[in-house]
């Protein structure tokens, strides 16, 4: 793994969570899967566009959308964690994307296979260009 790329795939992964952030209305407005899947395509095409800009291209790795899709659609859109809270706890999930790709602490075995795990779904978008 290259210390680069991590923290490029780090960079994605939080600014794909400001966007469904800043962008997230209230469950009120998006409520059910047409809702929530356009909601998140919108935000992911919006990182993915800013990344292209830097001539790294996201858009094709479709594996990459599912992992982030079925991640923040348990952990965000379908959870009622926040009980009618309309913000969502932005700071839990910037802690967890900046552990998953801290380098340099002693790793656990667990953060070592979902560092590696993500890190070879993102791979994939950087290889398709080799």
């Amino acid at each position: 793994m290259l210390k680069d790329r991590i923290d490029l795939y780090k960079d994605f992964a939080l600014n794909l969570l400001y966007y469904i952030d800043k962008y997230y209305l209230d469950k009120s407005c998006i409520f059910n899967d047409s809702d929530i899947s356009n909601h998140f395509s919108w935000c992911y095409n919006k990182v993915c566009d800013e990344f292209k800009e830097e001539s790294i291209d996201f858009t094709q790795n479709k594996e990459l959308k599912k992992y982030f899709y079925t991640y923040y659609y348990s952990e965000i859109y379908t959870t009622d964690k926040f009980n009618g809270k309309e913000e969502l706890p932005l700071a839990n999930h910037e802690r967890f994307w900046k552990k998953m790709f801290e380098i340099g602490k002693e790793p656990t075995k667990g953060s070592v296979n979902m560092l590696l795990e993500i890190y070879i779904i993102f791979d994939k978008s950087i290889n398709v260009k080799k």
